[in-house]
């Protein structure tokens, strides 16, 4: 017999049919800004262009004037013209000290633009230098202010089980927070067109493979398409649920020093390997970090 809460006249399934998927509202407000710029550069070209054919007009017509002219002074018809010979200017003398004044002032905007050029490349580089890249992320998709606030202790937690994968010395876990919900995705303004876009972008990246989900986000992902299956990967785990691993009854919030625990029913997981915007190769080699922080997390809970 059919479930009743499985029935489409079920209020809850009603929602989800209605509720408009995130992704689709974040690739139709990107394309309406890929939109707007191409109509954007297509007027800039196109006064661009205008101004390159007056140009031209007008250096044709000098030109046909001073044939003309060049024509006439030959012929005799005029015995001079402001437009081929030009009286010569009387030579100037100046010091070294005045040429050298001239030359700054004469290249002014040259200088400026050089010294901006150069100061942007000097942060580039110290940046680049100086830049600690992360070993591992994970993606907070919860509407959770708390965890928010305690995001740093909790990467600090996971930072003791990461080893040095990309071999600078230093191990560094980073977090990154979307607050996912009916409120943030759908009303709040500028604000859930944000949270719409980075919520696709963090999809076609590798940037995060290792996920905590809050129950609040479920109806924005298609989790059976996402995410492992963490119950064939961890048989013998009793939090594994699917591709869950739920955290109520853990001791993760305790483990990792967490004032409170995650919202009821969130759980961890891992996205499934597939071809986006980076890589296979690029995938695999995140995930396979993601999955050796959660090998070393879930004995702790």
């Amino acid at each position: 017999m059919q479930n009743e809460s499985n029935r489409p006249s079920d209020p809850s399934e009603k929602h989800k049919t209605e509720n408009v998927s995130a992704f689709r509202n974040a690739w139709e407000i990107e394309a309406k800004a890929r939109r707007a710029e191409e109509l954007k550069e297509r007027e800039r070209q196109a006064k661009e262009a205008e101004a390159a054919y007056q140009a031209r007009e007008e250096y044709a017509k000098e030109l046909a004037e001073e044939k003309v002219d060049l024509i006439r002074l030959k012929q005799g018809v005029i015995t001079e013209s402001d437009k081929v010979f030009r009286e010569a200017e009387t030579e100037k003398h100046y010091t070294v000290w005045q040429k050298i004044g001239n030359w700054f002032y004469h290249s002014k905007w040259w200088l400026g633009i050089a010294t901006f050029i150069a100061a942007v490349a000097g942060f580039l580089i110290y940046d680049y230098v100086t830049r600690v890249d992360p070993d591992v992320r994970i993606l907070l998709l919860t509407e959770d202010p708390e965890l928010y606030s305690e995001s740093d202790q909790l990467c600090a937690w996971m930072q003791t089980m990461v080893p040095d994968y990309n071999g600078d010395e230093k191990t560094l876990v980073q977090s990154v927070y979307i607050p996912v919900s009916e409120q943030s995705m759908e009303h709040s303004g500028n604000y859930s067109a944000a949270y719409n876009s980075q919520l696709l972008v963090q999809f076609q990246t590798a940037t995060c493979m290792l996920v905590l989900v809050a129950p609040e986000a479920e109806s924005y992902l298609q989790p059976e398409e996402m995410f492992t299956d963490l119950e064939k990967l961890y048989p013998d785990c009793p939090y594994a649920d699917g591709y869950k691993l739920m955290l109520d009854g853990t001791k993760f919030a305790e483990a990792a020093g967490l004032s409170e625990p995650p919202h009821k029913g969130s759980y961890l997981t891992l996205r499934l390997v597939a071809e986006n915007m980076n890589s296979l190769e690029e995938n695999q080699e995140a995930y396979n970090r993601a999955k050796a922080l959660l090998d070393a997390i879930i004995p702790q809970l």
